[in-house]
């Protein structure tokens, strides 16, 4: 079964409409400040901000997913991001494991993300959403790759919308010797995720997340041989907020991956619990992942 092309057209639409109709929507003089309420926020897409210099979350988070050749993959376990100003920021994830076994994938991220615009008007859905640009160093069991991803982030009280859609490129494999290189195709992936705050101090409400990744037959370093694969799912998440002070925050998160399409990939119903620690945040905004 194969994903509708509608589906990857959705991060597109998500991330255009709102730059094509930011003129219809002036800001109105009685709404003072932004609306930038702390939420623990989608776990897969992420967003366009960056942290604020001399703030930084740590975040573990326990799921796996079974992957196409049957193995599982720890996706982001501990993640720590920091902001390193001039609208800058570094995040990176590694698997929290010691031990792991031969069918579990080591799975390390490392990423830099630039923000270029805030979305300033937070309680209009016409006006400019956030932009970002993301560069991610991926390190799976020896398979490396590297990826580049456009986000956007827009919140419009009490709603937040995110999307993020880029592609990663394979380096190739070196086998035994007399072997062939295993040669993967570009990975595509996409997310959009709906985020509804239902109580601002508190920080509670639901996400409702869709994402994919779809794995061509084509590579930046020729001709692949391995099959292509794809997957689509859906994933509703709780939240909320406890403690919820100046100086330290705790965002508490639980939801369930639920798949709905998949094609050469072997994966199931998967629970996870997600903490995201914020520190010196002042500013009172998400601006993890």
């Amino acid at each position: 079964m194969t994903l509708p092309r509608a589906a990857l057209a959705l991060p597109a639409v998500c991330l255009l409409l709102p730059i094509a109709l930011s003129a219809a929507s002036p800001s109105d003089p009685s709404e003072s400040g932004r609306w930038a309420v702390l939420t623990g926020g989608p776990i897969v897409a992420g967003t366009a901000e960056v942290n604020p210099i001399g703030t930084w979350w740590y975040s573990p988070t326990s799921y796996f997913q079974k992957t196409a050749d049957g193995k599982y993959v720890d996706i982001n376990t501990e993640s720590v991001g920091v902001g390193l100003g001039k609208h800058l920021g570094f995040n990176a994830s590694v698997p929290v494991i010691p031990f792991p076994t031969q069918n579990y994938y080591q799975q390390q991220q490392y990423w830099f993300k630039w923000q270029i615009n805030s979305d300033q008007n937070t309680y209009k859905f016409l006006s400019l959403p956030a932009f970002g640009m993301e560069t991610r160093f991926v390190d799976e069991g020896g398979d490396d790759k590297e990826g580049l991803f456009l986000l956007s982030h827009k919140r419009f009280k009490p709603f937040e919308l995110y999307a993020q859609f880029g592609a990663y490129s394979h380096n190739p494999i070196q086998n035994a010797a007399g072997t062939p290189r295993t040669l993967n195709g570009a990975v595509l992936n996409y997310a959009l995720s709906f985020e509804d705050v239902l109580n601002d101090a508190h920080g509670a409400g639901f996400v409702i997340e869709a994402f994919g990744q779809n794995q061509s037959n084509f590579s930046f370093y020729g001709k692949t041989n391995v099959p292509s694969w794809e997957y689509f799912s859906i994933a509703p998440e709780l939240e909320f907020d406890w403690p919820n002070e100046p100086s330290f925050a705790l965002a508490w998160e639980a939801g369930v991956f639920i798949p709905v399409v998949a094609h050469n990939y072997l994966y199931g119903y998967t629970p996870m619990i997600t903490l995201v620690y914020y520190f010196n945040w002042n500013d009172r905004s998400r601006m993890s992942n």
